[in-house]
């Protein structure tokens, strides 16, 4: 199971964590995201690279990984924003 990186995430989720960090006043550039698709689930794996702070989102159909990333990053998860 190789890591994916968000480059190659499906179009729609890449437009919606855009949006969560022109929301939130962060450049994407700042995180680094991949993927893997395992046997049982895809999971996301979000990085910051700047405090180091790391989430892994469950991203199977169904789930909304991309709003538990945002509340994670309004609640301070991956340290301050400029919400």
């Amino acid at each position: 199971m190789a890591n994916r990186p968000f480059s190659e995430f499906p179009a729609h989720e890449r437009q919606d964590v855009e949006a969560v960090f022109r929301q939130v006043g962060l450049a994407s550039q700042e995180f680094e995201i991949s993927d893997v698709n395992g046997t049982s689930a895809r999971q996301v794996t979000v990085r910051r690279q700047r405090t180091g702070a790391e989430s892994v989102y469950d991203a199977s159909p169904g789930n909304v990984w991309v709003e538990e990333f945002e509340s994670d990053l309004e609640c301070g998860l991956f340290g301050q924003v400029s919400v």
